[in-house]
């Protein structure tokens, strides 16, 4: 019977943690296999960004994280904003920075970013094997690494970067999570992040493919109340975009209680909508309410909220009664949508909950479980808003693991 192989470092998955873990741990003079069960290397990084790859932010900081953002905020202390630029612009992949401090390769094509960090792993040595999925990792004196073929490889330290549930359609599995299960994790129930929304109101419809600039509250009232800015997109069964893809994690671990209230204000720029009203009515007395939100809402918007609102359409503005004012002006600052869930894991594009990070060393990633395990990125339970800060946490957690790695 042949003897397995030794290596250094095995790390289960070739996705954005994976990656820069494996090319950290070979500079270190590490031999390394990484293991990915897809036939291609980060498959949900060349997704990203619409295809292109929105790799960091240049505001990145801890408030953009859920679950643990303690745990973010060492990664972020240890693989900053201008690390991460660094680490990348090194690689020779040239960047531009565009709105709400969005970086993204110059290429504009997220297989710049892809393809720069693998050319650099084989070059310092890291074996990548491709269609190799693991069924199973057992600690003994070494890691013993078994996949799915019937092959074993036996390691010093084991790396699972599997990435998260969501997406499965480039890869995305809970194969991660169980092997972190099997290894003495536990796991904080897993729901879609940077995930649209069902919403109960079927009106909504009448709005489909329209955007808007916008601020979303959900938990008004509440000492959770949390406020985002940002475009809304409307579709056939909710809402989606940043305003509330943002807010989709905290939504998704609410509805297990029930449906949840939203709100969403279309003018965070005007403090006091009901004086703008006022004023505007002054200004534009003899208009009819079609014609009095115009150049002030989407045609589509201004109907609805006619309808919404019980506005006579044939009514001179100047004659609303003091109730209509306000009922405009309050469904204007605070239009109610009622969540009912959210979309599938195949439209999500992270994962809140994953494994416990109160099992988990902030400082190094190494596990409190198992000694010599690293757990990092999207199977951990942080997550983070869009604009870039998944993937810089990813990033983050492949150095900082390489880093903390003792020497040979």
């Amino acid at each position: 019977m042949n003897t397995p192989s030794l290596y250094d470092v095995i790390i289960v998955g070739a996705g954005a943690s994976g990656l820069v873990c494996a090319l950290q741990c070979a500079r270190r003079g590490k031999k390394v296999l990484l293991l990915e069960k897809e036939q291609q290397v980060a498959r949900k990084v060349l997704v990203s960004g619409n295809g292109r790859c929105n790799l960091t932010n240049a505001h990145v900081c801890v408030s953009d994280y859920f679950g643990t953002p303690q745990l973010a905020q060492s990664v972020l202390h240890q693989f900053s904003f201008q690390d991460c630029m660094a680490f990348f612009h090194e690689l020779g992949v040239l960047t531009q920075e565009e709105g709400l401090g969005r970086v993204f390769p110059l290429t504009g094509k997220s297989s710049a970013v892809v393809e720069a960090l693998r050319v650099a792993c084989v070059e310092n040595g890291v074996e990548i094997r491709l269609g190799s999925e693991v069924k199973k990792i057992e600690k003994k004196k070494h890691f013993l690494v078994s996949l799915q073929s019937g092959e074993k490889f036996i390691s010093k330290y084991a790396v699972l970067a599997c990435g998260s549930k969501a997406y499965p359609q480039v890869g995305g599995t809970e194969n991660g999570y169980q092997l972190a299960q099997s290894l003495g994790h536990h796991i904080i129930p897993l729901t879609p992040s940077l995930s649209a929304l069902n919403v109960k109101e079927k009106a909504v419809s009448r709005l489909q493919g329209i955007r808007a600039q916008v601020q979303t509250v959900l938990g008004r009232g509440t000492d959770k109340e949390i406020r985002t800015d940002g475009e809304i997109l409307f579709t056939n069964y909710g809402l989606s975009g940043p305003a509330v893809l943002n807010l989709s994690g905290v939504i998704g671990k609410a509805l297990s209680k029930g449906p949840v209230s939203i709100e969403i204000n279309f003018f965070p720029q005007i403090q006091d909508i009901q004086s703008f009203i006022e004023e505007r009515i002054k200004r534009f007395p003899a208009r009819k309410a079609k014609d009095f939100f115009a150049g002030m809402l989407h045609e589509n918007i201004a109907n609805l909220l006619i309808d919404f609102c019980g506005i006579k359409k044939n009514v001179l503005v100047q004659d609303w009664t003091e109730n209509v004012i306000k009922n405009v002006s309050k469904t204007l600052g605070a239009w109610p949508f009622t969540v009912l869930s959210l979309r599938p894991w195949t439209e999500a594009m992270v994962a809140a909950g994953g494994v416990n990070c109160a099992e988990i060393n902030y400082n190094t990633l190494e596990s409190l479980r198992c000694g010599g395990l690293y757990i990092l990125g999207e199977l951990l339970n942080v997550d983070g808003r869009s604009g870039g800060f998944n993937l810089h946490f990813a990033w983050g957690c492949g150095y900082v693991a390489a880093k903390a790695m003792p020497e040979e």
